[in-house]
């Protein structure tokens, strides 16, 4: 469920930046948060179940960017779907493509990454 280094990376992400979720999901997540030790590095939740509305609907992201009180031109969104990083970026925020699904598709129009931890590498 988790990328590799999961909790080390957002440790990493946590010493310099907020750092937010934007999920499609149910509300069993903040359970998975809890037990995997990461929930308590989250500034923020966007979650699906909560707005009634999913991605890659502007009206996440918007919420998201409020919850933050940052621009979207100071936000960076990661996704594995360029769908999703197509709508935040209408917006403004920098999007990154994870090529984490079978057969991933690199693209041009946002950064790529092959893993969760190279966010440090570029961030």
């Amino acid at each position: 469920m988790f990328f590799d280094n999961t909790k080390k990376t957002i440790q990493g992400l946590k010493e310099k930046y907020k750092i937010g979720v934007i999920s499609d999901t149910d509300p069993s997540i903040k359970r998975v948060l809890k037990n995997a030790g990461i929930y308590d590095y989250f500034d923020t939740m966007t979650l699906s179940f909560e707005l009634g509305e999913s991605k890659p609907s502007l009206g996440m992201f918007r919420h998201a960017l409020e919850a933050m009180n940052l621009p979207a031109i100071e936000t960076v969104f990661i996704d594995d779907y360029e769908k999703n990083l197509d709508s935040a970026s209408t917006l403004g925020m920098q999007s990154i493509l994870i090529l984490s699904r079978p057969n991933s598709d690199e693209t041009t129009k946002h950064l790529n990454i092959k893993k969760f931890s190279d966010l440090l590498l570029y961030l």
